[in-house]
């Protein structure tokens, strides 16, 4: 009985939405949401990353994040697009493959990985940066986020997700 006068107020304000989804009256559910929604803007563009190490170090995360949520995360293993998971696969192996980095690293290591790198570069640090990226290959990783070629499969899988989490009947 505790348990339903808990969920009560949850259960009030799902029945008096207005035809939006819970999420949009308490938005807790989903970190990657805003991430999807920029990631067109931020890394969805041809070039927009090369020669910026932070910017690349910071798409490498939010696509190894990707990837992991529509392999792993309920709220992402049910795409309205059914070709999501396996765009988002190809553009990790491409930026891994670019990158050089291997394919048994797991997603979640990458991802802290390449983000602690982002947040050290936009301090300053490259130290940190190569420390941070020491899973993933250290100072030759940060080398090569310094000189990335284009990356196409990159590029649409970031519209992808935000063409997802944007979609109709799917705010999450």
């Amino acid at each position: 009985m505790r348990a339903f006068h808990l969920a009560l107020p949850f259960l009030v304000l799902a029945a008096c939405s207005d035809d939006r989804a819970l999420n949009d009256v308490i938005p807790v559910a989903d970190r990657l949401r805003e991430p999807a929604r920029a990631a067109p803007f931020e890394y969805g563009r041809p070039g927009w990353i090369q020669g910026s190490p932070a910017r690349a170090a910071g798409a490498a995360s939010e696509i190894e994040a990707f990837a992991d949520a529509a392999e792993n995360d309920p709220l992402w293993t049910h795409p309205r697009d059914p070709v999501l998971l396996p765009r988002l696969q190809i553009a990790r192996r491409e930026f891994r493959e670019a990158l050089g980095v291997s394919p048994r690293v797991p997603s979640a290591i990458a991802a802290r990985a390449f983000a602690g790198a982002t947040a050290a570069l936009n301090r300053g640090d490259e130290p940190g940066a190569v420390a941070a990226l020491a899973p993933v290959g250290g100072a030759a990783t940060l080398a090569r986020l310094s000189s990335l070629p284009r990356l196409p499969r990159v590029e649409e899988a970031a519209h992808a997700v935000a063409n997802e989490v944007n979609g109709r009947g799917r705010n999450r």
